[in-house]
């Protein structure tokens, strides 16, 4: 009679526990692309989002790693010439700016990083906004489906 009733609380109890903290992971993984006359961007998104529930209580998690890279239309050896520039990107999520001094360098017109907190979703627009030598110029970046 005790092995029947251990056999049957065992079972018993992990469906308690599974059923009073119930988890659900949902990825968002995007990149979007964007240019203007002389700039091109591209961010790359990896996250996810899990929800928790905990005795009707609802909580989430999230995750993400991300890349921004700007490209010059140009010759490479014109953005080498560019004096001063700044450039910004913005989303509902993320966002950076970067100031940059002569001489320009290819290498420099990246970020990234990681971390928590707000996620870009399928639907997000990122604005960017280049400024150099006295010239400026805004685009967005969407989503590639």
């Amino acid at each position: 009679m005790r092995k029947i009733l251990r056999a049957l609380l065992l079972p018993a109890i992990l469906l308690l526990l599974l059923t009073s903290c119930n988890t659900e992971t949902t990825h968002f993984n995007y990149t979007f692309k964007g240019e203007g006359d002389t700039w091109s961007g591209v961010y790359k998104q990896e996250a996810s989002q899990k929800l928790i529930t905990k005795k009707d209580k609802v909580t989430s998690e999230s995750s993400k790693q991300y890349t921004f890279d700007l490209k010059y239309k140009g010759e490479q050896s014109d953005l080498e010439k560019i004096k001063q520039m700044k450039y910004t990107y913005k989303g509902k999520g993320s966002g950076g700016s970067q100031n940059i001094e002569a001489p320009v360098l290819a290498g420099m017109l990246k970020m990234g990083g990681s971390g928590t907190g707000t996620i870009e979703k399928e639907d997000s627009v990122i604005k960017v906004t280049v400024d150099w030598d006295g010239k400026s110029e805004e685009f967005e970046l969407k989503n590639e489906k």
